[in-house]
């Protein structure tokens, strides 16, 4: 019996873990044609602002020094009858050691929806805007946002 338990892993070894391998690389991921319409861009969040029209977003460049995205609250806003979700989330992390971060989705290079990954407002992540500091013609008509590398 212990003979053809060793027999059984040997041949297990020698012919299954290949195999496993060799289907698993020609499966198609994501679907019938195996590539996603979607393309991603991630940065950190270096700070996050709540306005009453929106979230301004300073983010980390790729090289040194940040820059700001202005976010209307409209993305982030479900409403009633709804034919798609809307364009922007706002994520709580709950636990662990993640960074805040920012996840913009580009479809047929538009942004199709962004993803804001953020800690509770006690973390330093969260800013707030001065008194006096007008913002809100920065809201207006933001269709499209751009992470700068």
């Amino acid at each position: 019996m212990e003979r053809l338990r060793y027999v059984c892993l040997i041949a297990l070894i020698t012919f299954g873990i290949p195999a496993t391998a060799l289907l698993a690389q020609n499966e198609p991921a994501g679907g019938v044609s195996g590539k996603s319409p979607f393309g991603v861009v991630n940065t950190s969040i270096e700070k996050i602002y709540s306005h009453s029209k929106g979230y301004v977003v300073e983010y980390r460049k790729h090289g040194m020094g940040t820059d700001r995205l202005y976010l209307p609250i409209e993305w982030f806003k479900w409403k009633p009858n709804m034919e798609s979700p809307p364009k922007g989330e706002l994520i709580r992390i709950k636990t662990g050691n993640v960074w805040p971060f920012l996840a913009v989705y580009y479809k047929d290079g538009k942004t199709d929806h962004v993803r804001l990954y953020v800690r509770d407002n006690s973390h330093q992540t969260w800013g707030t805007i001065l008194n006096g500091v007008n913002l809100d013609d920065k809201f207006d008509g933001v269709e499209e946002v751009r992470i700068d590398r």
